[in-house]
């Protein structure tokens, strides 16, 4: 009988790392952590782990009971152990009030029809002409008339392409994993948006992880060669700023400084867990003890450092610039919200309006929100519930 369970699943994730899968939750370890699950799952009790243990690692003299102790204190977070009492806690989410749409079953079997889209030569040659079409729309198309672009358009091409999105995640994960998570419904800030469960991509290898990460970006392209095609054919003003719209907002998407396909693009390039966190807590390290950070020899420490700096300085620029030219949009903008919500209701669609120049008053008030929330949260948290990554 095997010292811990034998529900949990294994793979490699980068050199030295594996992805351990316990109870729907994901863990990295390290190569001597994976040695010791080897070791307690072909044991029978913990002397005959102990003298594996002892034997593989040479530097170690456990008894029975030193090692007993020693492996609660390594798998604390874990729930490995058959008597195990460690609850998994969910990861918090950037999501707020999640509702499940479809089903795992069924958002697997509707994203079935299109996983053939994402054989790897496949994608990679499609993708690079669809992002050379994406550069000449967005170039050549004249934004004089975009305000005659009634914003119920606009709202039904996001939405309809917003789900095409997260089926494209779905449908990537399900051909490189064989598994697949939901797609639900969430509120992000204010603002209603669409979610998929791919955490079994976690087991795939990086291009496969890359691919999934840019598999709603790639669909929502499609759309976009789609409504260029209808403007081509017919000369229909609107196919074409819906298309310009897409593209506008698939690049927004790429921007690895949001919490978008850009930023686990770029975490899974450089294959690092928990990017946004580590960064802070690099740029933290950095600024109050750089001294120690200089003579600290840690994997990455540069490039976290870099990032945290960009991240914030990209930040500040955006904040800056909106409060001096755009102070009146941004004032303007909860009065807009609760129109656009009253004229909804009341079924008055010809009255709503949308200017673009909210589009950056929008994301204004999401970064200003989440930094400030976390601001607020690492104020409020006693030293012992808070954490490094």
């Amino acid at each position: 009988m095997s010292l811990i369970r034998t529900d949990y699943f294994l793979s490699p994730y980068q050199t030295g790392k594996w992805v351990l899968e316990v109870s729907g939750t994901h863990f990295i370890i390290n190569d001597d952590t994976k040695k010791l699950i080897d070791i307690l799952s072909t044991s029978q009790n913990y002397k005959e782990a102990a003298t594996h243990f002892n034997s593989d690692f040479e530097s170690n003299d456990f008894s029975e009971i030193e090692f007993a102790g020693f492996t609660e204190k390594v798998f604390e977070e874990i729930p490995i152990f058959n008597h195990s009492v460690t609850e998994t806690k969910e990861p918090k989410s950037f999501i707020k009030f999640q509702k499940e749409l479809l089903k795992p079953s069924v958002a697997g079997k509707t994203a079935s029809f299109i996983t053939f889209l994402f054989n790897k030569k496949l994608f990679w040659i499609t993708f690079s002409l669809l992002v050379v079409l994406q550069v000449i729309i967005m170039i050549n198309t004249p934004l004089s008339s975009f305000t005659n672009i009634s914003p119920v358009w606009v709202v039904v091409i996001y939405t309809s392409t917003m789900f095409l999105h997260e089926l494209g995640h779905i449908a990537a994960c399900r051909k490189f994993t064989g598994k697949n998570g939901e797609i639900g419904f969430g509120i992000y800030f204010i603002f209603p948006v669409l979610y998929s469960n791919i955490s079994s991509v976690w087991h795939a290898d990086k291009q496969e992880r890359v691919i999934t990460n840019l598999a709603g970006i790639y669909m929502q392209l499609l759309c976009m060669l789609i409504l260029y095609g209808i403007y081509l054919l017919t000369h229909d003003a609107s196919s074409l700023y819906l298309a310009y719209f897409i593209a506008c907002y698939c690049l927004l998407q790429v921007f690895p400084f949001i919490r978008s396909d850009g930023y686990w693009l770029l975490s899974d390039l450089t294959s690092t867990s928990n990017l946004l966190q580590k960064s802070e807590s690099e740029v933290k390290r950095f600024i109050t003890k750089p001294f120690s950070w200089l003579k600290e020899k840690r994997e990455k420490k540069g490039f976290l450092l870099g990032y945290g700096f960009f991240n914030y300085a990209i930040l500040i620029y955006f904040i800056t610039t909106q409060l001096i030219f755009n102070w009146e949009k941004i004032l303007y903008f909860p009065v807009y919200i609760i129109n656009t919500i009253k004229q909804i209701f009341t079924f008055q669609f010809d009255k709503i309006t949308f200017d673009s120049g909210l589009i950056t008053v929008i994301i204004f008030y999401i970064l200003v929100f989440n930094y400030a929330n976390n601001f607020i949260k690492n104020i409020s948290a006693s030293p012992d519930k808070k954490r490094g990554h």
